[in-house]
């Protein structure tokens, strides 16, 4: 599975047929962009034309700093062939997978891009995959769905979707409908060397809400979230970076464990500091992830 650490702090969805808000797009904060040929292409006889645009646009060099992803229809649909067969371009990273249920999903896309990959001559592997964990089924599978390929490089939760299919009810204030889904997307992902990326805030404009749904977000080990709006971009980018506290306490560790190996201890108290393993390698997680922000923002920059 996929070890490269990759920066996907905020995904912002596009939608795929409203050409006037790509421009806004190549001005936004995200890390990466969503061109979405799903939920928000209404009415269906807009999905032809929603491609048509992606691919025209995906020409325009303001592009070229993020990121770039298209949220295929699901797979069972009769616009999902042609969505993968006319959306496979070189400028594309990689793909979302809506409402992935079975690891034969996975297994299915994988192959039709290795054909098309050989097809037009573009390097096998290129197009990564990123599931879209929103069912009852897609939980209870996510374990045979996190493996099914070499190109999945994150797992990522749907949370509307998924407390509709448990006909469950959407309770913002305690959040007891998605605790339990929410909580084992990231353990699956981190198991497994994948980014985990958190379901959507769909309150839009409430700031004070997202902020509390970004915490725990980061409590329960995400990376990242899903963006539904431009304006919770720069609230996203900053609750899933670092804080120059944690990156120079990173670096202290680092240190400190140094120290405490000349003294032939795997732990140790030094200067008063726990010093072990797993602060290690969360120590060197985080020096990486600030490192990756660092060029893109002079955030760590003294």
């Amino acid at each position: 599975m996929k070890s490269e650490m990759i920066l996907l702090r905020s995904m912002m969805f596009v939608p795929g047929h409203h050409e006037n808000l790509y421009e806004s797009a190549t001005k936004s904060t995200a890390d990466a962009l969503i061109f979405d040929l799903e939920d928000s292409v209404q009415p269906p006889s807009n999905k032809p034309l929603a491609r048509k645009i992606i691919i025209k646009n995906l020409e325009n060099p303001l592009f070229n700093r993020f990121k770039k992803f298209v949220r295929l229809n699901e797979i069972e649909t009769e616009f999902f062939l042609q969505d993968v067969i006319e959306v496979t371009n070189a400028k594309v990273d990689g793909f979302l997978l809506s409402k992935t249920n079975t690891a034969k999903d996975i297994y299915y896309l994988d192959n039709l891009l290795t054909s098309i990959e050989r097809e037009r001559n573009l390097e096998i592997g290129k197009f990564k995959i990123i599931p879209i964990l929103e069912s009852a089924q897609s939980i209870i599978n996510i374990q045979e769905i996190a493996v099914a390929s070499n190109r999945i490089i994150a797992l990522g939760f749907g949370s509307e979707d998924y407390v509709s299919d448990i006909q469950g009810v959407r309770d913002f204030d305690t959040n007891m409908s998605i605790n339990y889904p929410r909580s084992l997307v990231p353990i699956v992902a981190r198991a497994h060397k994948l980014e985990a990326i958190d379901a959507a805030y769909i309150k839009v404009h409430d700031l004070d809400g997202l902020k509390k749904h970004l915490e725990i977000g980061k409590i329960l080990g995400y990376g990242g979230m899903w963006v539904l709006h431009p304006k919770q971009n720069d609230l996203v980018n900053e609750v899933y970076s670092p804080t120059i506290k944690e990156y120079e306490d990173a670096k202290n560790f680092l240190r400190l464990y140094e120290e405490a190996q000349k003294m032939n201890k795997g732990v140790a108290i030094v200067e008063g500091k726990f010093v072990g393993p797993p602060l290690i390698t969360k120590s060197k997680d985080i020096i990486a992830r600030a490192e990756l922000i660092a060029l893109k923002e002079d955030r760590y920059k003294s």
